[in-house]
C-alpha cells in the first residue's frame, strides 16, 4: 500500500523560497516609493508651515525677517555688540509663529545679554518644522546649535558676489540686514521663491574635528544660511564655504571660499529628481533638477521682471 507524504521536497521548498524572493524583490521597491511620497508629503507640509508662519510674520512687522542680523564684516550691526551676538536668521525669527514662543523667549533673553550665538541657551532645541523626513542626518545637533534642511533663498547670485556690501543688496527674498516687503515682490508672489532645500552633513560628518555649518541657524554668516540659485537643484557644482567650516561629501560637495568672500550653499535634497520649495505665496512646489537655469534663477528674484513659465 502507497503512504501519503507529509512534507515537501527540496526542489518543492526551493522553488517556494524562489517565488518568495521574487515577490518580494517586486514589492519593495513599491514600499520604499510609498514611503518615500509619504516623507515627501510630509516634507511639503513643513515648507508650507514655514511660508504661512513667515505670512504671519509679515501681518505683524510689515515686512520679511532679515536673513542674516550681521554682515559678512560685522558692519552695520543694529545694535551695539561684538558682532559674535548676532550670528542668528529668520528661523529664529518666526519660532513665535511655529508655536515654539518659550524657545523664542529663552533665545531672546540670552540674546539680550550679549550672550554668543554658539553659547546661547536653548540653541541645541530641536524644532522638527525645519528638518526634512527625507534627510537620515537630521536632527542635527552640535556646539553651535540646531541645523535643519530649510533656508530662504537670497538670489540668482553667489553671496557677496560684487564686493562692498553686496550682501545687503542680493535680489532675493533674505539678505543681511534685509526688509523685504510684500509690495517688494514685483515678481509676483506665486513666481518667486521663499525657501527651499539642502542636505544635511552628520555631525562630525568625514572628520569628527569639523562641523559642518550649513544650515546652522544659529551660525549663519558667510552665506551658509541662505540658498543661492546660481546653479539648478541637486548640482554637482559644489557649494562655496568658510575655510574650516565644512565636510565635503557627495550628496553635499563644498569647496572652501579661500580669500575671495564669495560664498554660496546651492538647492540640494534626498528626493530623488529634485528638490522643493515654497514660494512666496506660501505655495510648495517640487522642482525637477533637470529645470532651466533661467528659469531657476529667475525664479529666486523678486523683481527681476522675467516671464516665468508653468512650473
Amino acid at each position: 500500500m502507497s503512504r501519503t507524504r507529509s512534507a515537501f521536497t527540496l526542489v518543492e521548498l526551493l522553488v517556494v523560497i524562489a517565488i518568495i524572493g521574487v515577490l518580494i524583490a517586486l514589492l519593495l521597491p513599491a514600499v520604499q516609493q510609498a514611503r518615500e511620497a509619504a516623507r515627501r508629503m510630509s516634507c511639503g507640509n513643513n515648507l508650507k508651515q514655514l511660508g504661512i508662519a513667515m505670512h504671519n510674520y509679515h501681518d505683524v512687522n510689515k515686512k520679511f525677517p532679515p536673513g542674516y542680523f550681521q554682515t559678512l564684516g560685522y558692519e552695520n550691526r543694529p545694535f551695539n555688540t561684538s558682532g559674535h551676538q548676532m550670528r542668528y536668521c529668520y528661523a529664529r525669527s518666526i519660532l513665535p509663529f511655529m508655536e515654539q514662543q518659550a524657545l523664542w523667549e529663552l533665545l531672546d533673553a540670552g540674546q539680550k545679554q550679549n550672550v554668543p550665538s554658539w553659547e546661547i541657551p536653548g540653541r541645541s532645541e530641536v524644532v522638527q518644522g525645519y528638518m526634512c523626513p527625507s534627510d537620515g542626518a537630521g536632527p542635527k545637533v552640535s556646539e553651535d546649535g540646531f541645523g535643519g534642511n530649510y533656508l530662504g533663498f537670497h538670489g540668482d547670485s553667489r553671496y557677496y558676489d560684487s564686493g562692498g556690501n553686496a550682501d545687503e543688496r542680493m535680489n532675493g527674498m533674505f539678505c543681511a540686514l534685509s526688509k523685504v516687503r510684500m509690495a517688494d515682490v514685483v515678481d509676483g508672489t506665486s513666481n518667486t521663491m521663499l525657501m527651499g532645500e539642502i542636505n544635511l552633513i552628520p555631525e562630525g560628518g568625514l572628520s569628527a574635528a569639523v562641523t559642518d555649518r550649513r544650515g546652522m541657524y544659529n551660525m549663519c554668516y558667510t552665506g551658509n544660511g541662505t540658498l543661492s540659485a546660481h546653479v539648478t537643484p541637486n548640482s554637482q557644482v559644489p557649494d562655496v564655504q568658510e575655510a574650516g567650516r565644512f565636510v565635503n561629501t557627495d550628496y553635499a560637495p563644498a569647496v572652501s571660499a579661500g580669500s575671495g568672500g564669495v560664498y554660496a550653499t546651492y538647492a540640494r535634497s534626498r528626493h530623488p529628481g529634485g528638490v522643493q520649495v515654497v514660494l512666496v505665496d506660501a505655495s510648495v512646489r517640487f522642482v525637477p533638477e533637470t529645470i532651466d537655469s533661467v528659469v531657476w534663477k529667475g525664479a529666486a528674484t523678486r523683481s527681476g521682471g522675467e516671464v516665468t513659465p508653468a512650473w
